[in-house]
């Protein structure tokens, strides 16, 4: 998330007219400062609070509260259990739920609409390769997809990245590089919220 918006981003967000957001600033209810070009630029506490203070409602792009959604997908208790392990010591806070077959993570990608899918491609049900389609056509590329799998191979790998996965790994998984991958697909969907460090403030990409 930005550490500072634009009067033309803050217009976009709160559905107003750069002339209104000129005015808060003028009027110094918005407090900004200028860039060595004279553009107005406001720090994003600083909006946060000046809606709070207007009893302007928060739009969901600038929701605190709400943390990045990951779903696991994997049918395998071992496997599952050390992906939860990694998600449990990420240093900010993100939301996580399961799915243990293809027809569960079908289901579950159009009614939770998570932010990052680690799929694995041998499913009981739906074979992964369905349900990453399947995530394209609900989710665009709103959200990452991370394919896991026991059984490599250039070709399964070449399916899954055609049928839009981001990244690929083997199984087992490496803790170092996997927490990494892990980290660096959160980071790319962030734009869409404030990371929050557990316990500690907000974490800006």
């Amino acid at each position: 998330m930005k550490n500072y918006y634009t009067t033309t981003e803050i217009s976009k967000l709160l559905g107003v007219t750069t002339a209104t957001v000129n005015g808060w600033i003028n009027s110094k209810d918005l407090p900004a400062f200028k860039t060595p070009g004279g553009h107005n630029r406001i720090r994003q506490d600083i909006l946060l609070e000046f809606l709070s203070k207007s009893s302007i409602p928060v739009p969901p792009e600038l929701d605190t509260s709400s943390k990045p959604k990951i779903l696991v997908v994997e049918d395998d208790d071992d496997v599952r259990g050390f992906i939860l392990a990694v998600l449990e010591d990420l240093e900010y806070e993100v939301e996580v739920d399961i799915a243990k077959d293809g027809y569960m993570a079908g289901n579950k990608v159009v009614k939770y609409r998570p932010d990052l899918i680690i799929l694995d491609i041998m499913l009981p049900g739906v074979s992964g390769i369905d349900i990453c389609k399947r995530i394209r056509e609900e989710l665009g590329k709103n959200a990452k997809v991370l394919a896991i799998t026991g059984y490599y191979s250039e070709e399964n790998k070449n399916k899954m990245l055609e049928a839009g996965a981001d990244a690929f790994m083997k199984k087992p998984m490496l803790l170092d590089e996997f927490t990494k991958m892990v980290n660096r697909l959160i980071l790319a969907c962030s734009n869409k919220y404030y990371l929050k460090k557990k316990g500690e403030q907000l974490v800006n990409s």
